[in-house]
């Protein structure tokens, strides 16, 4: 039952801290391994997708720094280098209409946390409060991070805030 209420969620947060749909599962596939193994030490006083999500960035973050130092070991040693991941949701906008184009395009001027909260809250139409739990911060804060991220793309494609 957990994993079928949160394995969507999780699988987004991963793929948007790695870039690439497969790993992310992967990584999502460990997450859940580690749940099943400490579910005893889970204080259920707190909620699951906090403690879960909390799981999936510290797997995340410790793939795409194995990732990075194998790519910079490769070309250190004069091998072929490893492509970089594609942009997360990227084949899913540039096939949509231009106007999400636009948007796409212009999502380059967001912080990081302004592109995740967007990505998640407007365009995968994830709850704030279940982006809230993925990143780690409060719901009012993804709020503020998608009005914020709004406004700086509308005013980026030319569009009256």
């Amino acid at each position: 039952m957990l994993v079928r209420r949160h394995i969507r969620a999780a699988t987004l947060l991963a793929g948007q801290m790695i870039g690439d749909r497969d790993e992310a599962e992967d990584i999502v596939q460990a997450a859940f391994t580690v749940v099943h193994k400490r579910l005893a030490e889970f204080d259920r006083a707190r909620p699951f997708p906090a403690w879960l999500f909390g799981i999936v960035r510290r797997i995340a973050e410790r793939t795409r720094t194995r990732n990075a130092r194998r790519k910079r070991l490769l070309g250190k040693w004069g091998a072929h280098t490893v492509d970089a991941p594609h942009a997360p949701a990227a084949d899913v906008l540039l096939s949509a209409r231009t106007r999400l184009e636009a948007v796409y395009d212009a999502m380059h001027i967001l912080s990081p946390m302004q592109r995740a909260c967007f990505e998640l809250v407007a365009i995968r139409n994830v709850a704030p409060a279940d982006a809230a739990a993925m990143h780690g911060i409060s719901e009012s804060t993804v709020r503020q991070h998608v009005f914020r991220a709004r406004n700086a793309i509308r005013s980026a494609i030319g569009e009256d805030a």
